[in-house]
């Protein structure tokens, strides 16, 4: 019997490691209409929010590869905190120093090279957060034109995708998801609908617009479960 419980255990164990990582609902989150506030490295010199509903905190330092220093102090901010990373794909001459990992890719597959980018700024990230001692299974992949990124949209959902299988690969039963402006998302992946949620920015300081598109504002063609819009800090209100 004993034999038998482990075998049936492990096997359950690689089953969900292969399923999407998605959650029902915002809820997961906070409750539906809490507001909460999204911080990373240029709030490091700011005063922590007062009885915030949940947080989310940025690994990176702005960049795919670099730090943010302030990481294990934000989270701390929150008892509800999930963590974001920022994206991009520098380009075929940066990504061939990952040309052997996770993929073999040959010099000239440019596809293969921005997957295994992605998919080593993924780890990266993840690498960096656990040395902060800051273990979250919720993570968003912050996706803005600010960061480099190719003009060959394939490319760029090459080094997403790659970055979501290191998340996968690395962590406990994670839920994904993106956070972009909607706009943004079509310049850099021709609109990819990949199901995942949504973390929209509004690009604006009003609550009600916020709440307004929790509706209709889907880029990625799943659920939105945040929008974001800015005061002293970014607020994100989350939805139904």
């Amino acid at each position: 019997m004993a034999k038998t419980f482990v075998s049936l255990l492990l096997f359950g164990v690689a089953v969900a490691l292969c399923m999407p990582p998605t959650l029902a609902s915002a809820t997961g989150i906070s409750p539906a209409g809490a507001v909460g506030y999204d911080v990373s490295w240029p709030n490091c010199r700011v005063s922590p929010p007062k009885n915030p509903s949940f947080g989310i905190v940025g690994v990176s330092g702005g960049l795919a590869f670099r730090p943010n220093r302030c990481l294990f102090r934000e989270a701390h901010w929150f008892e509800k905190v999930s963590l974001y990373l920022n994206t991009g794909y520098a380009g075929m001459k940066r990504a061939e120093q990952f040309a052997d990992h996770p993929r073999k890719c040959s010099h000239d597959d440019e596809a293969c090279l921005a997957y295994d980018f992605g998919y080593n700024a993924g780890a990266y990230a993840l690498d960096y957060a656990a040395k902060q001692d800051v273990h979250e299974s919720t993570w968003w992949l912050d996706v803005e034109t600010v960061n480099s990124w190719s003009d060959t949209v394939s490319y760029n959902r090459a080094s997403l995708q790659g970055m979501v299988d290191a998340i996968k690969r690395h962590s406990l039963f994670p839920t994904i998801g993106f956070y972009a402006y909607p706009g943004q998302w079509r310049t850099i992946t021709g609109g990819w609908q990949n199901g995942y949620p949504n973390w929209v920015a509004t690009g604006g300081d009003n609550y009600k617009l916020a709440v307004s598109w929790c509706k209709g504002q889907s880029f990625t063609g799943g659920p939105t479960w945040l929008t974001q819009y800015t005061t002293r800090l970014d607020d994100d209100y989350v939805c139904e």
